[in-house]
């Protein structure tokens, strides 16, 4: 039995599966990273204005999204170990704002890698990640750059992301999986970024985001969550900060 056909789409065939695409991403993060302010506000621009850096993968005989990665280009001419501590939300505000400036940009960033669910052994993570670098270098860019959202890490909520990198296999290889995949790619750590995105929400939406309840103020372990949320009853306010970890790829 053959394998099912997956393909990219051309840029002319972005808009006709964006709904698809948008569901899709929406089933690859829990609630709660949907209420990042700049999420909210930004998600659209990697369509209306940056579909040319977008990567979407299609089951061909079914016509619909399998896997989806979202990128953009940004001006950044100091050196990448001082990108900032905001990481994922610094760098999608910062590509939008470059781009209203007219700024020209040098580097791309990936920010969204997302399979669908019964695809997810099939390895198409990794072909989303190595697309971003043939479009880099279609645009001229020097380097990739990616918050990455380490995908095992919600399974040590407590330990720091600055001892996670550090973590190895048997191999001698970064023990996550997604920072192995990532580093086999030809990816380098840069550093941590310990606020790369950002929710905030009253204690009734957090308690509907993630199906838990918050009955005194405190640090709470939440579902899919990299690291703990500090929940204020008193302020009516939960706070989760997540923390990336900034790499690069070099473009050859």
């Amino acid at each position: 039995m053959s394998l099912t056909p997956f393909q990219f789409i051309e840029l002319n065939e972005l808009n006709a599966h964006r709904d698809s695409a948008l569901a899709l991403a929406h089933k690859s993060w829990p609630e709660f990273m949907w209420h990042d302010e700049i999420a909210t506000q930004y998600w659209h621009e990697f369509y209306d204005r940056f579909g040319k850096y977008q990567s979407v993968m299609i089951d061909s005989e079914e016509n619909r999204v399998v896997a989806v990665g979202h990128s953009l280009p940004f001006r950044w001419e100091h050196d990448l170990s001082t990108l900032p501590d905001e990481g994922w939300d610094w760098v999608i505000q910062k590509a939008v704002d470059d781009n209203k400036k007219g700024i020209t940009p040098n580097l791309l960033a990936a920010v969204f890698v997302g399979v669908r669910e019964e695809h997810k052994q099939r390895d198409l993570s990794r072909s989303i990640l190595l697309s971003f670098q043939p479009t880099a270098k279609k645009h001229g860019f020097e380097k990739l750059v990616i918050p990455v959202r380490p995908n095992e890490k919600p399974n040590y909520p407590l330990t720091s992301m600055d001892d996670y990198v550090t973590w190895r296999n048997e191999n001698d290889l970064p023990f996550d999986l997604w920072l192995r995949i990532q580093q086999r790619a030809g990816g380098r750590v840069i550093k941590v970024c310990h606020k790369s995105k950002s929710v905030r929400g009253s204690r009734a939406e957090w308690e509907s985001w993630v199906k838990m309840k918050f009955p005194q103020s405190g640090e709470y372990i939440i579902p899919s969550a990299l690291n703990p949320m500090q929940m204020n009853v008193e302020n009516d306010e939960g706070v989760y900060i997540e923390p990336n970890v900034w790499m690069v790829h070099e473009i050859g």
